[in-house]
């Protein structure tokens, strides 16, 4: 080749090899911050309880639980969460089965010994101290519906309500999908919670570890969905579409969502795609995992409730 021709070609190639590496790459940054805050919850009667809260907010947000939903863009493949902990307590961050958790550095996770001299775990990955930030990196992010939460004290710190939705749907050249070949029109998440009363009232007087000294015997008070107390709810009518349910347990125990009179396609377990769907009316939903599933299109409105709960009125 002619050698001026080369020479006029190399900043192109440069540029175009760059570009390449870019777009191979693009992440999505967010920034969570961990703090404590007092929810009001309505009570049976008309009463209300201040109930002292652990949540996240996103940038300069409100604090909330569940924390706001992340949304990573569906050509992204690398995500990157700074975790700013303004709680008296270490925390960290877990996404149960997303790719390419970037482990790296010292204390990965972190163990203590308990009475009896056994080695226990404390946290599953590298934590947060109080008033310090750490950046959580995924560098495989796939698409799918999953839940995220403090992966220090789960048991405590999730009810405390350290949890939150993070979603990423596949790249589709028409309209949406939720995984490779598997469209939707719209979509509603159901995050399932609950509040142990006794627990935050020892958590807020520092007296977690005496009073009470593990989650093992929690009794809920109240149970959630999408952090206000779970009540019948519903889905609309008039859609021409499929609407896809989001579904997300940051209870205890299992929740068991059911459509009246309609059956759920489900599609997926854990941003994990079934070989082929499942149609269900009653949906087993178990702790800290997340389904997700088809609905309709539905000519009229549809009723939903929580079986475990008995919501119906």
């Amino acid at each position: 080749m002619n050698r001026s021709i080369l020479k006029s070609m190399i900043p192109a190639l440069i540029g175009g090899g760059c570009l390449l590496a870019a777009t191979s790459g693009w992440s999505a940054d967010f920034t969570l911050r961990a703090a404590a805050f007092t929810k009001e919850v309505p009570l049976p009667g008309g009463a209300t309880a201040n109930v002292h809260m652990w949540g996240f907010a996103l940038d300069g947000g409100p604090v909330t639980s569940p924390g706001p939903a992340l949304v990573v863009p569906p050509t992204d493949t690398v995500l990157n969460i700074t975790l700013q902990n303004d709680l008296s307590v270490p925390i960290s961050l877990v996404i149960p089965n997303q790719n390419g958790y970037l482990r790296g550095g010292p204390a990965e996770h972190v163990t203590f010994t308990d009475p009896q001299g056994r080695t226990r775990a404390r946290s599953f990955v590298k934590q947060t101290e109080p008033g310090a930030s750490v950046t959580y990196t995924w560098n495989n992010v796939t698409p799918g519906t999953y839940l995220y939460f403090s992966g220090t004290h789960s048991a405590l710190q999730v009810q405390m309500g350290l949890y939150g939705l993070l979603k990423k749907d596949a790249p589709a050249l028409a309209g949406q999908e939720a995984y490779p070949g598997v469209s939707y029109g719209s979509e509603v998440a159901w995050i399932f919670g609950e509040i142990d009363f006794d627990v935050h009232a020892a958590v807020e007087a520092g007296t977690y570890g005496t009073t009470i000294k593990s989650m093992i015997h929690s009794v809920p008070e109240v149970y959630l969905l999408n952090g206000e107390p779970l009540t019948l709810g519903t889905i609309p009518g008039g859609l021409t579409a499929p609407t896809l349910v989001r579904m997300l347990n940051a209870c205890y125990d299992e929740r068991i969502p059911v459509v009246s009179g309609h059956h759920l396609e489900l599609i997926a377990e854990d941003g994990r795609p079934y070989p082929y769907p499942r149609v269900e009316n009653a949906v087993n939903l178990p702790s800290l995992k997340t389904r997700d599933a088809r609905l309709g299109p539905l000519a009229t409105g549809a009723s939903f409730y929580d079986r475990r709960t008995l919501s119906l009125p």
